[in-house]
């Protein structure tokens, strides 16, 4: 296989590369949150027109927070202040005079996100660790002047999320879930009067156990808008009326995995700027109050965040040939808009652009797949890595990623698998994984496997299969239970579910109560279906990279695995990364685990 100089440095996947998140209208012009793995924190930075983009938050500080696996971590207020959630403490402060707004709690026990504010006050969701064996999720409200007052404005539910003001500042909607539902699950909609005391006249407005929504939004004018999957996609609708603005067989909305996560966004005139997941691609358009849906044209295929500015729409876009950036696009023009902050990823001199699959999977189902195919020339089928999201409810979609070009410029064939249970592809599809987890997802890996050994894309004899977090138990699902898979590569990967339900934080302390099913009564299930109970069955070299300090998948996972291979003699490695949590966050360790997952699978794969 051409190991040539056209295969991409690992430095080069995570040296200079910013990730964008959060993006939001401040004034006449924007702020995002920046990820810098080369710095190791998370950034808030400004843009005004005229302007270069500015860091707003300090050096060597970071702005992020700690709610479940976090969420948005600032706001701005009418008078163009910015409040900021300091990774450091957890401490939220005005970054107009570094007045903090919110008390100093040991062991940063008191974490805020998702904020929106008023003249007077911000809202935000608080998690509270300060009592122990309980953690309280609350809607909160805090004074913006000294002393800071703060009220709990809803401590009722599991999980709060969502609050949103309306223009005028009367009335406050937000989103609650409770456990055993996740919030693609089953969420309830709540809008109260706004009062000095806090709020009066809460109703429900939409949802239930069983219909998930998402996304409360308000209107210049005052009306409310919200995503619901009731008709089995994340369609948009608004207050009081039962049919969807639009109905589409796509999605509109996506999982609630962090707070603050937003697919449209509403012009002055009432015209709403979002996107929508079609065969898992993602479009970008402009509904009118006719109903009808104008697609931007633009070369991308991924739209984050679309906030509207002035007669423009800023959003995170990325394609198959584009890396995510910072864009202003004009509607009636569309094209690629106006580069406002750059990804800083340079596009190898050979790009893998990947072809959308969908193959047959057991049980008369069907299974979606991206397949970038090796960019350099090779004789004959070519090795395969099969790669697994986490989640497992989530998707992928296509964008240039130097992670995927990474392998496809060594002459690896790449397949990103978006297995049953996956988003994007509607909730039936998504549902499909409920009670099945470790069986119908792993179907859906060996099975895009072999599609692509029928056609001679890939190489029977070299098959690996890696993914994190939930990937990664798929990885060692299928490493465990099916024969396969030439090498398996697990990143902070469940190896025992009993335990992750028992050890996990608060956010998917019982998702496996649907993916599974519940316990106790469900116990002898998980035991079945979870590698740990059949370790001895691993025969294949398999690569375990473990974050210390991972508080959703906790290191002793990988260490149980790794102790039952080296007793029984099976090719392995094990490598735990000091400081890291579940999601690495240093560009040194993550060019370190990429690096020693490229000599395993050369040494135990590619050399047989």
């Amino acid at each position: 296989m051409d190991e040539s100089t056209a295969a991409v440095p690992a430095a080069e996947v995570f040296g200079a590369a910013r990730g964008f998140t959060w993006l939001r209208r401040a004034g006449d012009g924007l702020a995002w949150i920046e990820s810098r793995p080369s710095e190791g924190r998370a950034v808030l930075v400004g843009w005004q027109p005229g302007t270069e983009p500015a860091d707003l938050t300090e050096k060597d500080r970071s702005c992020s927070n700690g709610v479940g696996y976090g969420g948005i971590p600032f706001c701005v207020t009418p008078e163009g202040d910015v409040l900021a959630c300091d990774g450091e403490d957890q401490r939220v402060r005005s970054l107009r005079d570094g007045t903090p707004l919110t008390p100093e709690a040991a062991e940063k026990a008191l974490r805020w996100a998702d904020f929106v504010a008023s003249d007077e006050y911000f809202y935000a969701v608080r998690e509270d660790h300060r009592l122990p064996g309980r953690i309280a999720n609350e809607l909160v409200r805090v004074a913006l002047a000294a002393p800071h007052e703060h009220v709990v404005l809803d401590s009722a539910h599991d999980f709060v999320g969502a609050p949103r003001l309306s223009p005028d500042g009367t009335r406050l909607a937000w989103l609650t879930w409770d456990h055993p539902q996740m919030p693609w699950d089953g969420t309830t909609l709540w809008v109260a009067d706004v009062v000095a005391e806090g709020v009066r006249n809460v109703g429900r407005v939409a949802g239930s156990a069983t219909e998930s929504v998402v996304e409360p939004t308000w209107t210049p004018d005052g009306r409310l808008l919200y995503l619901s999957d009731r008709r089995g996609w994340w369609n948009l609708y608004r207050q009081g009326e039962p049919e969807p603005l639009i109905a589409m067989d796509a999605e509109m909305g996506e999982p609630l995995w962090f707070l603050g996560l937003r697919n449209f966004d509403v012009f002055d005139d009432g015209r709403i700027v979002c996107k929508w997941i079609e065969r898992g691609f993602e479009h970008l358009g402009i509904l009118g109050a006719d109903g009808t849906i104008e697609e931007v044209r633009t070369p991308y295929t991924q739209f984050r965040s679309p906030t509207v500015l002035g007669d423009r729409i800023a959003v995170l876009a990325g394609g198959p040939e584009h890396p995510q950036t910072v864009v202003l696009l004009d509607p009636a023009e569309g094209g690629p808009g106006t580069v406002v902050r750059a990804s800083g990823v340079t596009a190898p001199s050979r790009v893998s652009v990947p072809e959308p699959i969908t193959y047959p999977t057991t049980g008369g189902a069907v299974a979606h797949a991206f397949w970038y195919p090796p960019s350099v020339p090779a004789e004959g089928p070519a090795p395969l890595i099969v790669n697994c999201h986490g989640g497992p409810t989530s998707h992928v979609v296509p964008v240039l990623d130097l992670r995927q070009q990474y392998w496809t410029s060594r002459g690896y064939g790449y397949l990103e698998l978006n297995f049953r249970g996956s988003t994007g592809y509607g909730r039936p599809y998504r549902d499909a994984l409920k009670g099945e987890w470790g069986v119908v997802d792993v179907d859906d890996a060996v099975a895009g496997a072999q599609y692509l050994v029928e056609r001679g894309l890939a190489d029977p004899g070299k098959l690996i299969v890696r993914g994190l977090s939930g990937g990664g138990w798929l990885t060692l699902c299928a490493m465990a239970f099916r024969d396969v898979f030439a090498a398996g590569g697990s990143m902070n990967g469940v190896a025992d579910a009993a335990k992750m339900a028992a050890d996990t934080h608060k956010f998917e302390s019982r998702y496996l109560d649907s993916l599974i099913g519940p316990l106790p009564e469900a116990r002898a299930l998980y035991d079945e279906r979870s590698a740990i109970t059949a370790a001895e069955r691993i025969t294949a070299p398999l690569i375990l990279l473990q974050g210390e300090v991972d508080e959703v998948v906790p290191a002793d996972q990988a260490e149980v695995i790794a102790e039952v291979l080296a007793e029984r003699g099976v090719v392995h490695e094990h490598h735990v990364y000091q400081e890291e949590g579940h999601l690495f966050a240093h560009a040194g360790n993550l060019v370190h685990a990429l690096e020693a997952e490229r000599a395993f699978y050369a040494k135990h794969v590619l050399s047989t």
